[in-house]
């Protein structure tokens, strides 16, 4: 595997109420990149956000720890037009960054059908996701293919991701992907990677690897932009879906939960689960892979109900505002996942004869 990644958030605007990371500490930033690089012994990090400031603020960070940066802008909830001008600065940035010695690949959006306007039909994102989910007969899952109601979907999608394409490559000489829902029939001429956020909902480890195939098929660079699931009990079965059993957050910060059940805490459920995909991508020939997600701070760790952190994906649990850990850098403890990680990432890069004997670890 080329690339041993993780995903690192420095804020996204998912429902319109605010970023997931606020403030954006550089300090923290700087603590976390030397973790990833030196503990973690990753060597990439797909670096995702709405603010392109703080974007380059990381990505330089990234640079001085060695670590190829997966350049990420993302605007959710944008028109296309609106999309076409955001992406342009951004990659007049990546431009910028690639000069002065950063390995950078930019990644052309996520899941656009989903989080912005123009593919699938809804306003928003709840009801983009509604009307997606109608698509499927019942008994029917995304693991089950690409319906063919979808076909014109994707089809506008594909335009759009030429238009995207085209203003970026304007700007930006360096290497170009997307990272894409399983549900996106993508057009990969138009990259040079293929880029997809490949999560196991539950199917047979055979019929999961198969499933690579499609995007092995193409002859360029695959990654795994994004896997991982939530710490708790049955955590591993949904995948990405883990995070719906938490159907929002009472003012007091305790979570209600879907059929008012309280999840188990189950550390160990995710890091198995991460651990086994690791293995699998490795076995597959997979270019490169992205653990989602180093941290997530707007879901700390808490007691019973309040412990929003067990619904993340996140490799390390942030402390609540009112701890006063949470005052520290890291305002984080590591979590099971972590060290499987860890070890996974060093192991490999051991096999690989990349692996720093002087770090801390």
């Amino acid at each position: 595997m080329k690339h041993r990644g993780v995903v690192y958030d420095v804020g996204l605007n998912f429902n319109g109420n605010g970023l997931s990371v606020e403030p954006f500490d550089p300090a923290l930033v700087k603590h976390d990149f030397g973790v990833i690089a030196n503990v973690l012994h990753a060597n990439a990090v797909r670096i995702e956000g709405e603010v392109i400031d703080r974007l380059e603020s990381a990505a330089r960070v990234a640079a001085e720890y060695g670590l190829t940066v997966f350049f990420n802008p993302w605007k959710m909830g944008a028109s296309v037009e609106e999309t076409l001008g955001y992406l342009k600065g951004a990659a007049q940035v990546a431009e910028k960054l690639m000069h002065q010695g950063v390995d950078i690949v930019f990644v052309a959006g996520c899941e656009y059908s989903i989080f912005s306007k123009g593919v699938f039909s809804g306003e928003t994102f709840n009801e983009r996701v509604s009307w997606f989910a109608s698509q499927y007969a019942a008994g029917e899952s995304i693991s089950d293919g690409i319906p063919a109601s979808l076909q014109e979907p994707n089809q506008r999608l594909n335009d759009i991701l030429v238009q995207f394409a085209t203003v970026i490559r304007a700007e930006f000489s360096g290497a170009l992907t997307y990272s894409a829902g399983v549900w996106e029939d993508v057009d990969w001429s138009i990259f040079d990677w293929v880029g997809v956020d490949y999560y196991r909902r539950g199917e047979h480890e055979v019929e999961y690897l198969a499933g690579l195939d499609r995007y092995k098929a193409h002859g360029t660079p695959l990654a795994v932009m994004e896997f991982g699931c939530c710490a708790y009990e049955g955590a591993a079965a949904p995948g990405d879906g883990g995070f719906t059993t938490l159907l929002g957050v009472n003012p007091d910060g305790s979570g209600f939960f879907k059929d008012d059940i309280v999840p188990t805490r189950s550390e160990t459920e995710q890091a198995n689960y991460v651990e086994t995909q690791l293995s699998l991508f490795v076995d597959a020939g997979v270019d490169a892979a992205f653990v989602f997600v180093f941290s997530f701070p707007c879901m700390p760790i808490g007691e019973g109900a309040k412990d929003l952190d067990m619904m993340s994906f996140s490799l390390v649990k942030t402390y609540s505002a009112s701890d006063t850990r949470s005052k520290a850098v890291p305002p984080w403890a590591p979590k099971a996942a972590y060290h499987r990680v860890a070890d996974h990432y060093k192991k490999l890069a051991e096999a690989e004869g990349s692996y720093n004997r002087s770090d801390p670890r």
